[in-house]
C-alpha cells in the first residue's frame, strides 16, 4: 500500500543539489587536469561521486513515496529496489533510472494521476529526456576516453556534457521537490494521523509487562528512560499496527488520562490545528519520546499531539 502521508522533501533536495554541483565541479576539474597535465583524479572523484549517489537515491526514495501519496492507486513501472539496482545492472541502467524519474514527475503533478492510470501512456517529459541523453552521452565519452588517450576535443566534450547533465539533473530535482512541497503545504493536504497511544495506569511497569507481554503475549514496542527519570513503556497486541497501550504509573498524573494523537508531520499539523482554532495548553516541546504539544477538547478531555515514531 502507498504511504498515507507526504513527508518534507526539501532538505534532501538541497543536499542533492549541492552534491550534484560538487560532482560537476570535480568532473570538470578532472577533465582539465587530464587535458593540461595528464593527471588522474579518478580516486578523489569517486570520493565525491559515491556520497552524491547515496544522497540522490535517498531523495529519490522520499520523492517516490510522496508521489505515491499524491497519486494513490497508480502503480509505478519499476519496483522500489530498482532505485538502486537500476543504476548498477548492465543494460538495465540504460533506461530504468529515467523511467523511475519519469514516473515520479508524472505522479507528482497537481491533483495527481487518476487511480489505475497506466504510466506507460503518460507523455514523457522533454526535460527528463534531455537530462538522460546528456547523461548517457557523458558516460559514452568517458568510456571512450578511458580506452583512448583523451585529447582536447574529448576533454571539452566531457566538460560540456557534464555541465548540461548536472544542470538538468538539478532542475529536475527542484521541479519535483517544488511540486511536492506545494502540495504538502497548500492547506488541502492533511498528514496521516493515528490514535497512537491510549494511556493505562499501572502500579508497576515490570509487573504490568509480565502480564501484558508474558501472559497475554503482547509485543513490547518501547521501553525507554527519559532524562528526568520518567519511563516510557508501550505495548501492542501481536501484529497490531496502529494503537498501542501507554503503561503509565499511577504516581505520574501529568501523563494519566491523556490520549495521544500521532502525526506524520508535526509542524504541518500543529500549524493547521492552530489555524482551525485549537488552543494548545503549552508550546511544542521536545521530549525523549518525540515532539509533543498538549491540548484539550471542548469537553475537557486531554490530548497530546505527538510526532510519529520512526518506522
Amino acid at each position: 500500500m502507498p504511504p498515507p502521508s507526504l513527508r518534507p522533501v526539501r532538505p534532501l533536495a538541497v543536499l542533492v543539489v549541492v552534491m550534484i554541483a560538487l560532482v560537476v565541479a570535480a568532473s570538470t576539474a578532472m577533465s582539465i587536469a587530464h587535458l593540461l597535465h595528464g593527471e588522474s583524479w579518478r580516486l578523489r572523484y569517486q570520493l565525491i561521486l559515491i556520497p552524491a549517489g547515496f544522497a540522490y537515491v535517498c531523495w529519490l526514495a522520499r520523492a517516490r513515496a510522496n508521489a505515491q501519496a499524491l497519486s494513490p492507486g497508480v502503480v509505478h513501472t519499476y519496483a522500489a529496489p530498482f532505485m538502486v539496482l537500476g543504476w548498477i545492472l548492465p543494460v538495465v541502467n540504460l533506461f530504468v533510472p529515467k523511467g523511475i524519474v519519469d514516473d515520479i514527475r508524472a505522479t507528482s503533478q497537481r491533483g495527481g494521476q487518476a487511480p489505475g492510470t497506466d504510466l506507460f501512456r503518460v507523455r514523457r517529459s522533454r526535460l527528463v529526456w534531455a537530462w538522460w541523453l546528456s547523461w548517457l552521452g557523458m558516460l559514452a565519452v568517458h568510456a571512450y576516453s578511458v580506452r583512448v588517450a583523451p585529447g582536447p576535443v574529448v576533454s571539452v566534450l566531457t566538460i560540456a556534457l557534464s555541465l548540461v547533465a548536472g544542470s538538468l539533473a538539478i532542475l529536475i530535482v527542484w521541479t519535483i521537490t517544488r511540486r511536492q512541497e506545494e502540495a504538502r503545504t497548500s492547506g488541502g493536504f492533511v498528514p496521516a494521523q493515528r490514535l497512537g497511544l491510549v494511556p493505562l495506569v499501572v502500579r508497576d511497569h515490570d509487573e504490568a509487562l509480565a502480564f501484558y507481554v508474558g501472559t497475554l503475549g503482547f509485543d513490547l514496542w518501547e521501553d525507554r528512560q527519559g532524562g528526568d527519570g520518567e519511563r516510557w513503556v508501550t505495548v501492542r497486541p501481536r501484529h497490531a499496527r496502529e494503537t498501542a497501550l501507554l503503561l503509565t504509573r499511577g504516581d505520574t498524573p501529568a501523563r494519566e488520562g491523556r490520549l495521544v494523537l500521532h502525526t506524520d508531520d508535526f509542524g504541518l499539523d500543529h500549524g493547521r490545528m492552530l489555524a482551525a482554532g485549537v488552543t494548545f495548553d503549552a508550546a511544542p516541546r521536545r521530549e525523549f519520546y518525540g515532539t509533543v504539544a498538549p491540548f484539550t477538547d471542548p469537553d475537557g478531555n486531554r490530548w497530546d499531539l505527538l510526532s510519529s515514531p520512526a518506522r
